[in-house]
């Protein structure tokens, strides 16, 4: 197994797990009449969303500190 393939597999299980949080946060969202509790909810959206960035722009990062390139 490489490290392109591992890494691959990372996003994926990182997309896949951050579609799902994002789907139930909204279904909170919708459902919620607290105010309190949307609030939380978009704020854990907002890092969801931060995390998925991340996790995507690694490679790009540590590409631009190394100066070579990683997976991919």
């Amino acid at each position: 197994m490489s490290l392109e393939s591992i890494a691959d597999s990372i996003k994926l299980l990182a997309t896949v797990a951050g579609i799902i949080s994002i789907a139930y946060a909204g279904l909170m969202i919708t459902t919620s009449k607290d105010t309190y509790a949307r609030s939380q909810w978009k704020e854990v959206i907002f890092g969801v969303i931060i995390g998925l960035c991340i996790v995507y722009l690694a490679p790009v990062i540590s590409s631009m500190f190394s100066g070579g390139h990683y997976c991919g």
